[in-house]
């Protein structure tokens, strides 16, 4: 019997021992608050190669405001305005001509038909053919210019003329619409010109929420992009889109990381524009309250001019907390950390070291019996 008991210290120590020498190896649950507070305080050491950032206490005086309203396309883009009603024809471009007269038995007018529309396409060699006008060199020409070399042909042919000329379609003029639409590919322009959102619309729009997808105009070498929800929202900012512009519509998810004392660890998304903290802590089923150190729920949010990153700290102990974390809205690029409390480390280590001496203690009590 005293050799089986001296048997089982000599085991709980040989394996508590095998344990501890273990310890440095196993996983940290993250830095407690203090870590991460301590960086910033006055004479703390800092690793030199940390990443560099300050602490800022979440309250309703230092909430971060977050706006995209400074968002925009470049100015050249914004002041380009819809073309003017004398359109220069192109190659592809289909015409149409309306020719009045004040007799009924004129060059094309009949009884009861004063009015003639003749539709035209313009060939590859910049011509079109027009009853009684042979071939007009038509491509280079606005369409006031071809409206007078129309007159000049039909002078004393046709009894008095009223000619108007208009281009209903054009090859020449065409953007090109790439990426998440439903229908990408070249689309014909409206000789006045369309709206970005328009062009958009003719394509079968977007499925995804205008939030999510970015919208890239490229214009000869100049590019730019803009958040379809800011372009919905912005008369300035739902452009004029040109001949040969490209257009690339992209499908961004947001997803927002959370890690640390939550119930459910994960990277997700959030399918709302305006994503607060409160929101994404309930995604993840809340702070675990046998982990969680309440006082100290961090954002950290990189700086978006490379420079100094900013750790947001949400006392969840405050009567104000849920408000604060409803109001906290929060950014793609944000980290959300909930610390571990130094009670919850102990029982946590507890539990692992426990688990295989039981199991080791049940094997030696079978061996002893």
């Amino acid at each position: 019997m005293n050799k089986a008991r001296a048997y089982k210290g000599v085991a709980y120590w040989v394996t508590l021992s095998s344990l501890l020498a273990s310890c440095s190896a196993m996983p940290a649950f993250g830095p407690d608050a203090s870590a991460i507070t301590g960086v910033t305080a006055e004479g703390a050491v800092v690793d030199e190669d940390a990443l560099p950032f300050h602490v800022v206490e979440i309250t309703a005086a230092t909430l971060p405001i977050v706006s995209e309203a400074h968002a925009s396309f470049p100015v050249s883009f914004r002041t380009q305005g819809f073309r003017g009603s004398d359109e220069v024809v192109g190659v592809g471009d289909q015409l149409e001509i309306r020719i009045w007269e004040v007799a009924e038995d004129g060059l094309f007018a009949s009884a009861g038909n004063r009015e003639t529309v003749l539709n035209v396409r313009v060939s590859n060699s910049g011509n079109i053919s027009v009853p009684y006008a042979d071939t007009i060199a038509a491509r280079g020409l606005t369409t006031a210019e071809l409206r007078s070399e129309l007159l000049a042909r039909y002078q004393g042919q046709a009894v008095e003329p009223e000619i108007a000329v208009a281009i209903t379609s054009t090859e020449a003029r065409s953007a090109t619409v790439l990426g998440n639409v439903r229908s990408p590919g070249r689309i014909a322009i409206p000789p006045r010109g369309i709206r970005l959102l328009d062009l958009l619309a003719s394509t079968g729009g977007v499925s995804q929420a205008p939030w999510e997808v970015t919208v890239s105009v490229q214009r000869g070498a100049t590019s730019a992009s803009l958040l379809l929800s800011a372009i919905a929202s912005g008369s300035t900012t739902n452009i004029v889109i040109l001949p040969g512009d490209t257009v690339h519509v992209s499908h961004e998810p947001r997803r927002f990381a959370v890690y640390g004392g939550v119930s459910r660890p994960a990277n997700i998304e959030i399918p709302v524009e305006d994503a607060h903290l409160a929101y994404l802590l309930a995604e993840v089923g809340g702070l675990n309250d046998r982990v969680a150190q309440t006082r100290s729920v961090f954002v950290f949010r990189p700086s978006a001019d490379a420079g100094l990153a900013t750790a947001y700290q949400l006392d969840f102990s405050r009567p104000d907390a849920i408000l604060l974390a409803s109001a906290f809205r929060l950014m793609p690029t944000d980290i959300t950390y909930v610390a571990s409390a130094e009670a919850a480390d102990f029982n946590r280590f507890v539990s692992i070291m426990l688990s295989p001496l039981l199991g080791a203690a049940r094997s030696v009590s079978s061996l002893g019996n």
